[in-house]
């Protein structure tokens, strides 16, 4: 029978002390796996909790044991390409949101024409995106969150799972407010735009480790003056628009840049193809045994 875990979630801070994270999933046989600053136990009857643990130990040696097969495996050649998924563009902006698509369309064009670079469609992979690993959430998919960075749950089921992703890419918007000063004869101010920052989260699914970049975009959705005129009177005014997207492509494309440039070399560290297909159906048992049935057929193509 399968449990239907409930999740409590808790930032706790005691006195005098540094901010605990404490993440607690609870089963309905009585355990509760919890997680404090990343390091997990077990609450429970006794018996049943060493039954968690021997579980979670077996787990662990079983994904040790898979990630030293990847590392050990005969390296990829240059004549075979880096395969990179984008995941998002996602922002918590509401005012951005209708143009995550665009740029997501943007980055991917500027990824494409590097024969060591293959794009490959999120579609692909979208199960195994926003499934969730054991204890991150108890339910299969993360709709109410947005994604804003790589993880190693992440790369693990993208690698074990799909098998057709190198390297992920987390794509999440912000703003900036940029200033700077303008002038001409009638006088001098201050002009303020509202920038679009593409911050990117990028690692192999072999071996993980986050790398981060950023960009910031030239379209603006305001425009905020403030100057004094050369009589000596002050003013200020804001002008409100549309944000056109198109002006932050030059940004995608630098952003596109960093992200080849940076699969590239992470390539030369990665086993070939053949080889990464191989370890992934040695270790397909192993990881089918508790995975839900969804997993199990798509794995099992």
């Amino acid at each position: 029978m399968r449990l239907s875990p409930l999740l409590l979630s808790a930032s706790l801070v005691l006195g005098g002390c540094a901010s605990v994270n404490v993440k607690k999933t609870c089963y309905g046989d009585g355990v509760c796996r919890v997680e404090r600053n990343g390091v997990v136990s077990f609450e429970g009857p006794p018996d049943k909790v060493a039954a968690y643990e021997g579980k979670a130990h077996s787990d662990a040696d079983a994904q040790a044991r898979a990630d030293e097969a990847y590392l050990q495996a005969p390296r990829r050649p240059a004549t075979e390409p880096v395969r990179v998924v984008v995941i998002g563009p996602s922002t918590e902006y509401p005012d951005l949101v209708p143009l995550t698509d665009a740029y997501r369309q943007m980055l991917e064009q500027s990824l494409q024409g590097d024969p060591r670079i293959q794009v490959v469609p999120y579609s692909q992979v979208k199960l195994f995106a926003e499934a969730k690993s054991a204890g991150e959430s108890s339910s299969m998919f993360a709709k109410d969150q947005a994604r804003t960075a790589v993880d190693q749950p992440l790369t693990r089921r993208l690698r074990d799972g799909s098998g057709e992703v190198d390297v992920v890419v987390v794509v999440h918007l912000s703003t900036k407010k940029v200033s700077g000063f303008v002038g001409n004869k009638g006088g001098v101010g201050v002009a303020e735009v509202n920038n679009v920052v593409f911050d990117l989260s990028l690692s192999s699914v072999y071996r993980f480790e986050e790398l981060r970049h950023g960009e910031v975009g030239k379209s603006s959705d305001s425009l905020a003056v403030a100057g004094i005129d050369k009589k000596g009177k002050t003013g200020s005014g804001q002008l409100k628009g549309k944000r056109n997207p198109e002006s932050d492509r030059p940004a995608l494309v630098s952003a596109a840049t960093w992200v080849k440039s940076t699969s590239g070399q992470l390539g030369a560290d990665m086993p070939s193809i053949a080889a990464a297909r191989e370890v992934r159906q040695k270790n397909t048992a192993t990881a089918l045994q508790d995975a839900p049935e969804w997993m199990k057929k798509l794995m099992a193509k």
